[in-house]
């Protein structure tokens, strides 16, 4: 059976767990560093009490462009798992209080505050955000954005399973190739992912939990159903 994987960093994962089966990783999006106004995001971490790191990446590009952020005392989270708390440590010195391996996971875990700031990686995390402005006011950043891979989503073969870890990849594949979404079976990594697969025609399936190794087992699991 043929897997295409739209996430070049779950690929390794489900190569080595679906032997017997055709795994095609095909990374529909690029990350770029962007601009950053590191005065701005200094004076927002000061005037706030809870410091959201999507992903470690964004403590270490902070870092490499000089920012100085004092986070004793705040509540630092990370929804980049162990993973994520490593990297926020080594750049900065504390380790997060609140760690998870999903923004959907960490949205349901944020704590009352007075103040927040949220540094994106790639794409907005929209869900945690929504979450947190009931909270209180927010502050955003990105330190990369995510942009469609054009060559590499024209390159997508057939496939008996498509698996995205992304909303914004599964917008940038239905919006590109469309008939190869539409009526196609799809294992969505979280509920933001899904809702954008069924506005492009997929059978979309979900997992309990958006986690490489969860998907991964699922989709395992699924193989085993189909075949």
């Amino acid at each position: 059976m043929k897997i295409v994987v739209t996430s070049g960093w779950a690929g390794e994962a489900f190569r080595k767990a679906l032997r017997g089966a055709e795994v095609y990783v095909v990374p529909v999006l690029r990350l770029t560093p962007v601009e950053v106004d590191v005065k701005a995001v200094e004076e927002a971490v000061a005037q706030s009490d809870l410091v959201v790191f999507v992903s470690g990446r964004a403590a270490y590009r902070l870092k490499e462009l000089g920012a100085k952020l004092e986070l004793t005392g705040k509540v630092v989270a990370t929804a980049e798992g162990a993973k994520g708390a490593v990297m926020v440590k080594n750049a900065y010195g504390v380790e997060p209080q609140l760690v998870y391996d999903t923004s959907e996971d960490l949205a349901k875990a944020l704590p009352g505050c007075r103040r927040g700031v949220v540094f994106h990686h790639g794409e907005r995390a929209a869900e945690l955000v929504e979450v947190l402005e009931v909270k209180c006011p927010v502050a955003e950043f990105y330190t990369y954005r995510a942009v469609p891979d054009e060559e590499t989503i024209k390159s997508i073969p057939p496939a008996d399973v498509y698996v995205f870890f992304s909303a914004l990849a599964a917008e940038a594949v239905g919006e590109r190739r469309p008939e190869l979404i539409k009526g196609a079976l799809a294992v969505a990594a979280g509920p933001a992912v899904e809702r954008a697969l069924l506005r492009y025609g997929a059978v979309v399936r979900r997992p309990p939990r958006g986690r490489i190794g969860d998907v991964v087992e699922y989709v395992k699991r699924l193989l085993e159903e189909l075949r």
